[in-house]
């Protein structure tokens, strides 16, 4: 029993120390790096950010409902906003800027094909 105790912390601190960096690396999107747009943004469906450019974060607000804030070096008022559901036959809205998220933020909002809010990945570029 004595010879196990020294061996149980030792895993404890092994199994930490892997587990930190690899929740570290999951937290950051990873860049997009397209010379012609302004922002880009690739949104899971429950509101993570995977891949970004010019995008400080992203919120989701209610179901079908998510908040893309956008970096300040780009103006919305002169821009123009895309929204994409890939690989689904479902539909997007967009708005920017509005009450619910803010003046440097797009507003997305997805539904199913009867019209009913809907939580769906999707795509945002600033052109």
């Amino acid at each position: 029993m004595h010879r196990f105790i020294p061996a149980l912390p030792a895993a404890v601190v092994l199994t930490g120390a892997l587990a930190v960096p690899a929740t570290a690396a999951a937290a950051d999107p990873r860049p997009i790096t397209s010379p012609y747009v302004q922002a880009a943004a690739d949104v899971s469906a429950s509101g993570a950010l995977r891949r970004a450019k010019n995008i400080d974060w992203v919120r989701h607000v209610n179901t079908g409902r998510y908040c893309v804030n956008v970096s300040e070096q780009v103006n919305l008022a002169f821009s123009v906003v895309s929204v994409e559901l890939p690989n689904s036959n479902r539909r997007s809205f967009s708005t920017t800027p509005n009450g619910v998220c803010g003046p440097d933020a797009v507003t997305v909002y997805t539904y199913d094909l009867r019209g009913n809010y809907a939580d769906n990945p999707f795509t945002v570029v600033v052109f």
